[in-house]
């Protein structure tokens, strides 16, 4: 499997067309080239020699759904009890794997979560490192795993458990169960 690099605006495209959990972005872009397994490919195509292979996923978000508030809720602590947060020694990444569980739930609910979510200085959320980067000295960004949002990381644990609890509650969530997965970063 080869990996190509995508530019932010494509990214967001080809995101936007996910329509259930788990869909890669080949199953994505075969769905919308109308292009099949059994169909023959050209080798010799020009754009092939255009197209340079770097060493970085494709990572496509997933297409918020429509799920009840008990599948919601289901979905994070089945984060927290997951191997995958489990094994994160470090608090920036339990952070980053909430924020990207919680966009996959419902992006739409994120985004409006993290517009009125910023410092007295700083931004903590944009669509770009370089907003980020402007909004403050040393501010580490990194982007939110499957989402095209990017966040700051130089930040204390208990401010990053605040962005946490912000999100959470302008998403709807029990408050104990807010409370639990700050409690975890």
């Amino acid at each position: 499997m080869k990996t190509i690099e995508v530019d932010d605006e494509l990214y967001r495209y080809i995101a936007s067309h996910t329509l259930h959990i788990g869909e890669s972005a080949s199953d994505i872009l075969r769905r919308m080239l109308k292009f099949s397994a059994s169909q023959p490919v050209e080798t010799s195509s020009p754009i092939k020699a255009m197209l340079p292979v770097v060493n970085a996923p494709v990572v496509v978000a997933e297409k918020p759904a429509m799920r009840t508030a008990r599948e919601r809720v289901r979905a994070v602590r089945e984060l927290l009890l997951s191997d995958e947060y489990a094994e994160q020694k470090k608090a920036v990444n339990r952070f980053l794997l909430i924020l990207s569980t919680l966009y996959a739930l419902d992006g739409d609910a994120f985004a409006q979560a993290t517009e009125s979510l910023h410092g007295r200085t700083r931004t903590y959320f944009a669509s770009d490192e370089r907003t980020l980067l402007h909004s403050g000295n040393q501010t580490k960004p990194k982007q939110v795993p499957g989402t095209p949002y990017w966040v700051i990381t130089n930040t204390n644990t208990d401010r990053k458990r605040s962005m946490i609890e912000h999100i959470m509650q302008s998403m709807q969530f029990p408050a104990e169960l807010t409370e639990k997965v700050c409690g975890t970063v």
